[in-house]
């Protein structure tokens, strides 16, 4: 009996770590996209040094994602929301230096819970990984989600610092929750020895889902950047904009926990025919954004926005997990996918804002996004049929 209370409450103290630091996971970068003009005007910055603000983050996950499996997973997740925390004071009252500087130090926490989560969910949740990756899946979403729908609102409260600073709390949340897995002094613990000698970086299979998170990262943050802009400037306003991005955001939250789990229960065939749809589905929604001023389309070119960014996002976390034999080899593919994918993703939002610099318009960088879009579709398929690495 005490046996059985206690595996049940790890778990629900396992499931609340899970939930509390996917939280922290995309609000504070997807906030900035809406209130991106605001920011702008408060610091006297241009477009190009705005579209650093999503692109520092996603150096600093590409940067610190590389190292993050060589340390102890409870000190790291531990340390992880130190930062986040630390970040967005700095982010919020350093002035125009802060503002960057911390922007990057919350990308390096997230990028250290990016890393980890998926290989802890392994390790705590090995005969529930599809369910258990659905749920992170759908937190991270949800997180999007209160960033984008949170961010305007806030700054009828607050000014423009004070409003970055709200999201701060989301960390502090996670630390209350994280607290049972300090105890017993584990974070004076060594780190367990890896004897799990493979070399990821000369496994294909590793290749193709890192390139798979590296391309879908690259269309998610310029939309979390530019989208609400974007569709702002085909003369609806920000507002609208905001809320095309808002409800791609929503619809992508059941996506993203149902689909494991739809996924696990499907035939191969059945499989990858999902999987190919849910590309398709992205070239689909920026081509009906790229061509249309219709208010109609471009709700429903969201709602396919939200299939697309929220499935793929979701199966190139599932990748990480179902092509891992082992906790070991998940933790160096997710370092290795999410430090040369988010890289990758880090040069869209500087780009799609130089572009708008110079031309005055986004007409380039839709036609970057759609190409993207289409070499995506295409190593989704790729990693779906690579073996698991072993």
């Amino acid at each position: 009996m005490y046996t059985q209370i206690s595996y049940k409450k790890f778990f629900w103290i396992n499931i609340l770590v899970v939930i509390t630091l996917a939280l922290n996971l995309r609000a504070p970068i997807t906030s900035i996209g809406p209130m991106v003009e605001h920011i702008q005007e408060y610091y006297n910055i241009n477009s190009t040094l705005a579209g650093m603000l999503t692109t520092l983050p996603l150096i600093a996950f590409g940067l610190i994602s590389f190292f993050v499996a060589y340390f102890s997973q409870i000190k790291a997740l531990f340390f992880a929301l130190i930062l986040i925390v630390f970040g967005e004071v700095i982010r919020s009252y350093g002035g125009t230096i802060g503002l960057f500087s911390g922007v990057f130090l919350i990308g390096a926490g997230i990028a250290i819970a990016n890393v980890l989560l998926p290989s802890f969910v392994k390790e705590k949740f090995s005969k529930n990984t599809y369910k258990i990756m659905g749920l992170y899946g759908s937190i991270i979403g949800l997180s999007s989600i209160a960033g984008v729908a949170l961010s305007l609102p806030l700054l009828n409260f607050f000014d423009v610092p004070q409003a970055m600073f709200f999201w701060a709390i989301l960390a502090l949340i996670a630390l209350i929750f994280y607290f049972p897995h300090l105890k017993n002094k584990r974070l004076l613990r060594p780190k367990k020895k890896n004897i799990n000698k493979v070399n990821i970086f000369l496994n294909l299979t590793a290749w193709k889902v890192t390139i798979v998170m590296g391309l879908q990262s690259f269309l998610s943050y310029s939309l979390f950047a530019w989208l609400s802009v974007m569709i702002s400037e085909k003369g609806f306003g920000i507002d609208f904009g905001s809320n095309v991005l808002l409800l791609s955001q929503i619809i992508g939250m059941p996506v993203a926990f149902l689909l494991p789990i739809i996924l696990g229960k499907l035939r191969s065939r059945a499989k990858s025919f999902a999987i190919v749809m849910l590309g398709f589905l992205y070239f689909l929604s920026f081509m009906m954004i790229f061509l249309f001023k219709v208010k109609a389309i471009l709700f429903l070119a969201a709602i396919f926005l939200g299939f697309a960014s929220s499935g793929v996002f979701t199966i190139s976390l599932l990748f990480i997990a179902i092509k891992s034999s082992n906790s070991i080899i998940a933790a160096k593919l997710s370092a290795m996918s999410q430090g040369i994918g988010y890289l990758i993703a880090a040069q869209s939002p500087w780009i799609i804002g130089m572009l708008h610099d110079n031309f005055r318009n986004f007409t380039s960088g839709f036609i970057m996004l759609i190409i993207v879009a289409i070499i995506l579709n295409i190593f989704v398929f790729l990693a779906y049929k690579a073996p698991v690495i072993k």
